[in-house]
């Protein structure tokens, strides 16, 4: 399915030890060649590339939280962390092995991204041209059942035998390979077109069914291969009682965009500089340039 949420995903550098007491002779190696200790690691920890965006990272992250943290509920973590856990299913704990992270550390980068997300919120103006061209796109909600294939041919066996009329749980018995929504045969939460947590080929397909029982088949953009089936269809609600929805998939949409990368820079730099950031070590003086440089014209410098 998807990736981690907006793409957002970050290496936890070092397993989380990368700004260690800057005094501490704790000794973490030793070799014939001699010792590390925390501060010779923390020393060239922070002279390296990785050492001042992580740096930079802790600082905004830090900034943002005591700007907007009331924003971000622990309800709004774990709601986001719950739609990871879901739409992953059965793999869950392999991708975030794979990512070398932990629970704790997906729901830390998840805060982190609602945070920013908040402070976007707060600074970006959202035009009712973009609202409108929103609605005009948008796709009213759908509930389908979904049948994951070892591949693209038992995907198309499947949808044989259920044009051949054999019942769409004896198909799904037969071809399934994900246990995830085994207990409702395949029968997943209702969605939309502004839906983060199913992926857009399989959205694409289902909004396209029809009719109650039409059915196809399709891939994610991980290659894996699915048999759908549309089991309800929703009329497309007015724009104002979408307004608040489109205006958080609008700002999604804007921060996930490579385009508007200087934009967001824009934006963060300018909360740091209202927060006086400093940054007082000479090894990461430069770390947070790109931010309190973004956004501002030769002539205001």
């Amino acid at each position: 399915m998807r990736k981690f949420i907006w793409g957002l995903l970050v290496v936890i550098f070092v397993g989380g030890m990368v700004f260690l007491s800057v005094n501490s002779s704790k000794t973490l190696a030793t070799s014939t060649a001699g010792k590390i200790t925390e501060k010779d690691f923390y020393n060239e920890i922070k002279k390296s590339s990785a050492g001042k965006q992580e740096f930079a990272k802790m600082v905004i992250n830090k900034v943002l939280e005591d700007k907007y943290g009331d924003n971000v509920s622990k309800a709004d973590v774990d709601s986001a962390f719950e739609a990871q856990k879901s739409q992953y299913g059965s793999s869950f704990k392999e991708v975030l092995a794979s990512n070398n992270m932990t629970e704790k550390q997906l729901k830390d980068s998840l805060r982190n991204n609602l945070l920013t997300k908040a402070a976007i919120k707060a600074n970006y103006n959202v035009t009712e041209k973009q609202i409108k061209k929103a609605y005009d796109d948008y796709k009213p909600a759908v509930t389908i059942s979904m049948l994951k294939a070892k591949n693209e041919e038992n995907a198309k066996n499947a949808a044989n035998d259920i044009k051949d009329g054999k019942s769409w749980s004896e198909v799904y018995k037969k071809y399934s390979t994900d246990s995830t929504y085994k207990s409702t045969t395949g029968k997943i939460s209702a969605f939309d077109s502004t839906s983060t947590s199913v992926d857009s080929s399989i959205q694409n397909a289902a909004f396209k069914l029809n009719k109650v029982g039409d059915y196809a088949v399709t891939s994610d953009s991980s290659g894996n291969y699915y048999l759908l089936k549309l089991e309800k269809k929703t009329d497309k609600p007015s724009l104002n009682s979408l307004r608040s929805k489109l205006t958080e998939q609008i700002i999604t949409e804007f921060m996930n965009s490579s385009d508007n990368t200087s934009k967001v820079q824009a934006i963060i730099g300018k909360i740091l500089r209202k927060a006086d950031v400093s940054v007082k070590d000479s090894d990461l003086k430069s770390s947070l340039n790109t931010y309190l440089t973004a956004g501002i014209s030769s002539n205001n410098k």
